[in-house]
């Protein structure tokens, strides 16, 4: 009687077929597991890209039509220079001559006093403008159409929109109190959007009649 001791070759085969399945399947979970990762990363890029250039368009929105002192420059009026549902622009009196100089009443529109915000339909990108220059705020082709969107409020928050045109006119702008921002970023695969709301700093005494 034999007492040597072995696999089968069937033994053999089915051993390293089911070692075989078993690599596959923590093979497909790991590569399952790396695309959630991945996704999940991408889906926290886009809302903190998106949150923070909102928050950035907010914190200069609040600040339109600061005019601290009296001069020609008239805050009132002109703190809100360009309201459109895709492009907006404000001024504000923050300094004199220089940057270091104190605001002296007057606009000098090819410095920061004068600041907005626009989608570059070319680029896909959100730019912003101060005085005569213009850089992006994101990745090209990372804004669609319609992914930065303004809505103006008024005292009573109730919607603004233009009588005529696609930008309000001066009237209609000196109503709004209020700026809902709309940044949606996407990245081909994920889409996310982000929005806050701007109370212009001088319009905080506005109420609703």
């Amino acid at each position: 009687m034999s007492t040597e001791k072995g696999f089968t070759l069937l033994e053999l085969l089915v051993a390293t077929g089911a070692s075989l399945a078993l690599i596959a399947a923590v093979g497909s979970f790991t590569r399952a597991e790396g695309r959630m990762v991945a996704r999940e990363t991408r889906r926290l890029e886009l809302r903190e890209a998106g949150r923070r250039i909102a928050d950035a368009i907010a914190r200069e929105l609040r600040g339109g039509g600061f005019a601290p002192v009296d001069g020609s420059f008239d805050g009132e009026r002109d703190g809100l220079s360009v309201a459109a549902r895709g492009r907006i622009e404000i001024r504000a009196d923050l300094h004199g001559a220089t940057s270091a100089s104190p605001p002296d009443g007057v606009l000098d529109a090819d410095s920061d006093e004068r600041i907005g915000f626009l989608r570059s339909a070319a680029r896909g990108t959100v730019s912003q403008t101060i005085g005569r220059q213009t850089a992006s705020l994101t990745v090209d082709a990372r804004v669609p159409p319609q992914g930065l969107a303004f809505r103006y409020v008024d005292a009573c928050g109730v919607e603004i929109t233009p009588a005529a045109g696609d930008e309000l006119s001066e009237d209609e702008r000196r109503r709004v109190k209020a700026v809902d921002v709309r940044v949606v970023l996407a990245d081909g695969v994920e889409s996310l959007t982000s929005e806050v709301v701007a109370t212009l700093r001088n319009r905080q005494g506005l109420r609703c009649p």
